[in-house]
């Protein structure tokens, strides 16, 4: 009977530290939840994974393969509608192609304007003529080359701000749905990448394939992938790179694309190299420091864009003037300097830019 008693006290002290226990993990997992709601998402749970064989032979049996770049922040890089900008000076002429360019300040706007009578146009709008494929719903998920997620500040936390934002309800006009919650941060990815030289985008591709295996694919996806400070990208056999260090070749801060991979299907992505660099970052004082707010109005155009164009050039873009010809949302709002006012996106301040609004026949960042 003493023994009994003496195992019926131990068995009891066993249940209360296992019940203290599960409480414990359930406080952590509730902690975890909560700030993952507060923004704190660089909380999350970050899958490793690792480029292999399969990765390799996977990007170079792809097709459908579409690239759409936000040039570097230089002067020769953009171009302007034929409207006045701000000062009244004549707009400047475009003197070399690009991918992406900018509106004048003097189409920045937030309130209503009065419709042209027929046959005026305004020259920014968008559409969609050929009823490309946009995004109506999405996890963006992040993907960190060779560094921690903080290396690019607080990219995570910036994808859950802005999905809870009025900010992104910008897009709805063009996605046809107003609900919230559609754009979420989802599960990250860690990989380690051998770095010799500059990067091409065939290594974009094997990074991206070897993450969206294991994640998802399809159009309820977008990657982002991050790579660290003085890393460089070019594209395969161009002399187009993402290149601080070598203004003859330095043409874009980032770019997003998509590509079909024999074996797993569709995939949605942008590359987003580092951003606290001349040529890339916002104007400065901004209300995060250059590092964050520069890496989340890229990161914040890009994905504006992979929304309502996620196949380039096939889903919503500028056609209705030549300056602008094949101008995205976000191209349509930047300015020269990449300076912008701030605002607030979810729970933080941020200077961002703004994106183009068919509603407005300008660049806004409420609906």
């Amino acid at each position: 009977m003493k023994i009994s008693a003496v195992n019926g006290q131990q068995h009891q002290r066993i249940r209360i530290q296992w019940i203290a226990v599960a409480a414990t993990i359930a406080l952590i997992f509730l902690t975890g939840r909560v700030r993952a709601q507060n923004g704190q998402s660089e909380k999350q749970p970050t899958l490793h994974v690792q480029v292999d064989a399969n990765d390799q032979v996977a990007a170079s049996m792809t097709s459908a393969y579409r690239v759409h770049i936000l040039p570097v922040n230089t002067t020769r890089s953009h171009r302007y509608s034929p409207l006045q900008n701000a000062s009244g000076a004549p707009p400047v002429s475009p003197s070399t192609p690009n991918f992406e360019q900018a509106a004048p300040e003097s189409l920045v706007s937030t309130t209503t304007v009065p419709s042209l009578p027929a046959p005026g146009f305004y020259p920014s709008d968008l559409t969609n003529p050929s009823h490309g494929k946009i995004v109506t719903s999405a996890q963006s998920n992040p993907v960190y080359v060779d560094c921690a997620a903080t290396c690019w500040g607080t990219p995570a936390t910036f994808l859950t701000n802005l999905g809870n934002s009025t900010f992104i309800h910008v897009a709805d006009q063009y996605v046809g749905l107003t609900t919230n919650g559609r754009y979420t941060a989802g599960t990250a990815a860690s990989v380690t990448y051998p770095v010799f030289t500059a990067l091409s985008d065939n290594d974009m591709l094997q990074i991206v394939h070897s993450a969206a295996k294991l994640l998802g694919t399809g159009y309820g996806h977008i990657y982002h992938v991050f790579l660290p400070s003085g890393v460089d990208v070019c594209f395969a056999g161009t002399s187009s790179c993402y290149s601080p260090n070598n203004p003859a070749t330095f043409a874009f801060c980032a770019y997003h694309s998509s590509v079909t991979f024999s074996d797993i299907g569709h995939v949605l992505f942008t590359v987003e190299p580092y951003q606290a660099v001349s040529g890339c970052e916002v104007t400065q004082p901004s209300p995060n420091g250059a590092l964050i707010d520069s890496t989340s109005n890229v990161l914040s155009h890009e994905t504006f864009e992979a929304i309502t164009d996620p196949d380039p050039s096939t889903g919503w873009i500028a056609q209705g003037s030549l300056p602008v010809d094949g101008a995205e949302i976000g191209d349509l709002c930047e300015t020269p300097t990449f300076g912008y006012g701030t605002f607030a996106i979810g729970t933080k301040t941020y200077e961002v830019q703004p994106e183009y609004s068919n509603k407005y026949h300008g660049c806004a960042n409420v609906p």
